[in-house]
């Protein structure tokens, strides 16, 4: 019999350089899921510490957010991410934003950003220990990844996705 587990565990990775300074502000300077979808378009990486992520999820704006939570070596969330580009395109209303759970400064991150070319806004986690990080920061942390959380404005959570997304799922997610 074969298995396929179709979420990633989260892996602590090497460290690599430094991180970039930490932002708590994260409002991005051009509506996320726009203009940063062009081909072509580098994807800058904005790095969150324990504040800039739990801004993230607040989620202030006055648009719905798709906040998911990836990492490079995680084969379904790299499979993802053509879901996420697909979904954004359909739903300018919407903002997105790609959280990336491996150590900021590593260069893994940029490395598969550089070579993805245009996507979306992307963020990754000023720390050692992202799972603690993040079990303090989402409510009922599964300690998985893939996990896509749809937020209202004001940071209430519409929809959960624990593994792997399809684009039809996010799309029921998404409606009215």
């Amino acid at each position: 019999m074969l298995l396929l587990i179709a979420a990633c565990v989260p892996h602590p990775g090497p460290v690599g350089a430094a991180p970039p300074a930490t932002v708590t502000d994260v409002s991005p300077s051009v509506p996320p899921g726009r203009a940063s979808l062009a081909e072509g378009v580098p994807t800058e990486l904005t790095v969150l510490d324990d504040a800039g992520l739990a801004s993230l999820l607040a989620n202030p704006g006055s648009e719905a957010m798709v906040v998911n939570f990836w990492a490079t070596w995680c084969g379904p969330c790299v499979r993802e991410m053509s879901v996420f580009r697909e979904v954004a395109a359909e739903h300018p209303e919407v903002r997105f934003a790609l959280v990336n759970v491996e150590r900021a400064g590593s260069g893994a991150v940029d490395r598969f950003l550089a070579a993805e070319g245009g996507g979306l806004p992307a963020f990754a986690l000023d720390t050692d220990d992202a799972s603690s990080l993040l079990a303090r920061a989402v409510p009922a942390w599964p300690d998985i990844i893939p996990v896509t959380l749809v937020l209202d404005p004001g940071g209430a959570v519409r929809a959960r996705f624990d593994g792997e997304l399809d684009a039809p799922a996010l799309r029921a997610a998404l409606a009215p």
